[in-house]
């Protein structure tokens, strides 16, 4: 956990969640199980990733980055992203 690549496949992972997201609510499948896994990934990311914010942006600003900045790579990427930065494997 403390290698960079892990931590970038892992925000590979979340991009491709979000496009998952994007292209789910343009083109809405037939399958069931697909339609619940767009629902699932949709909530747990419009729920859970405005939650990091309390935690991300002390580290963001602890790490001399804007808030925008931080806010945006917090809603990107989540935990991916700003646990790394906060041990130190990622430096913005």
């Amino acid at each position: 956990m403390k290698e960079r690549k892990f931590w970038q496949m892992l925000q590979a992972g979340s991009l491709a969640g979000w496009i998952y997201i994007l292209v789910g609510a343009a083109f809405f499948s037939e399958t069931q199980w697909l339609k619940i896994l767009w629902w699932v990934l949709m909530l747990a990311w419009a729920i859970v990733h405005p939650l990091e914010l309390k935690i991300s942006l002390p580290i963001g600003r602890q790490k001399g980055l804007t808030p925008e900045w931080t806010f945006a790579m917090t809603l990107l990427f989540g935990f991916t992203w700003w646990l790394p930065l906060k041990r130190g494997v990622l430096d913005e």
